[in-house]
């Protein structure tokens, strides 16, 4: 009996389920929506002067400049001599080569943390400066030794940078800066002080260009070039610092926006760092890229939710917070407060 009325239960589960797909194929197929483009924000403009610092493979340079149409106010440097870098990174010469069609200049024996005394940077002047990833690629197994050895390195070239970047104009009253407009993925930062110039309806906008790069496809929204208030003076927007990091152990004790503020810059934003706003780019470490071994197609820092941060100098009106030419703060450093010294790395 009882099998009985079980085999009466399949068979009316099985007479069910026919019957869902049978109802299935009669309905109407439903056309799906096309899906669409991802409006992914570019945080450069064909008017930026960029100077790009610690490159790999070049393959940041080479997507900027591919997707500005032009290299031309591109320095893209490394820290390895051109004989190492190449040793590193197979891939580099193919990234160079197009670069350099582009018009963007390359230059190798760089170190990020002595721009100031680089000869082939004298006298230039930048409105972006990036650092993607930095790391000194030390080797240390030390957890906490690790960790001050790389907020040395950030002090240093945040030290550095600044005596290379665009001098803005001063802030406005609180009163007469817009309003924050942040974007999803935006973090609000609790020590900005300088807020971008007041705004003015100029009627300019966006703009916006669908690309297509090494068969990837985005619809890329690029900055509004007038978009602040030019009177009464000529208004300069002050040069930006630009700084990757993953996120997470040990990065997060890094503490970037601190370490930033301690030597004189403003954290204007943090935001995501969308790899799909830079097609054809491919993370590459500090020690180099072996094939078979080093994680490709950029699983290195994907799933590690990178974010860009984006800094300011702060007004020098205190002289003993300000940093010379020779990239040097005039009056004491603040590594102590910090905890770091040269004993600590």
């Amino acid at each position: 009996m009882a099998r009985t009325k079980k085999a009466k239960l399949h068979a009316a589960l099985r007479k069910a389920e026919a019957q869902k797909k049978q109802a299935a194929k009669a309905a109407p197929a439903v056309e799906k929506a096309p899906k669409k483009q991802p409006k992914l924000h570019f945080p450069y403009t064909k008017q930026d002067t960029l100077l790009l610092i610690g490159e790999g493979n070049f393959s940041f340079a080479h997507s900027i400049a591919s997707k500005l149409g032009s290299g031309a106010n591109i320095i893209a440097t490394a820290y390895d001599s051109e004989q190492v870098a190449r040793e590193k990174y197979p891939d580099l010469g193919q990234h160079i080569e197009e670069f350099n069609k582009l018009g963007g200049t390359v230059y190798f024996d760089v170190d990020g943390t002595k721009l100031h005394e680089c000869v082939r940077l004298s006298g230039k002047r930048f409105s972006r400066i990036v650092f993607n990833f930095p790391h000194a690629g030390a080797g240390i197994k030390n957890q906490d030794r690790n960790i001050q050895t790389n907020k040395l390195l950030l002090f240093a070239f945040f030290t550095s940078a600044q005596t290379l970047l665009i001098e803005g104009t001063p802030k406005p009253p609180k009163s007469a800066g817009p309003k924050s407009t942040r974007t999803k993925g935006e973090e609000s930062d609790s020590d900005v002080e300088a807020p971008m110039p007041k705004k003015k309806h100029t009627g300019a906008r966006e703009s916006v260009d669908t690309i297509e790069f090494e068969g990837v496809k985005a619809e890329v929204v690029y900055d509004a070039v007038d978009q602040y208030d030019p009177a009464p003076e000529d208004v300069v927007e002050p040069g930006q610092i630009h700084v990757t990091l993953k996120s997470g152990p040990p990065y997060d004790k890094w503490n970037i926006k601190h370490l930033a503020r301690e030597c004189g810059l403003v954290t204007m934003r943090t935001s995501n760092f969308v790899l799909d706003s830079f097609p054809g780019y491919e993370h590459r470490r500090t020690l180099g890229f072996k094939e078979g071994v080093s994680k490709d197609e950029n699983k290195e820092i994907r799933d590690k939710n990178p974010k860009l941060y984006q800094f300011i100098s702060k007004p020098k009106t205190d002289e003993s917070d300000t940093i010379s030419a020779n990239g040097k703060r005039k009056k004491g450093s603040k590594k102590q407060a910090l905890g770091i010294t040269s004993e600590s790395v």
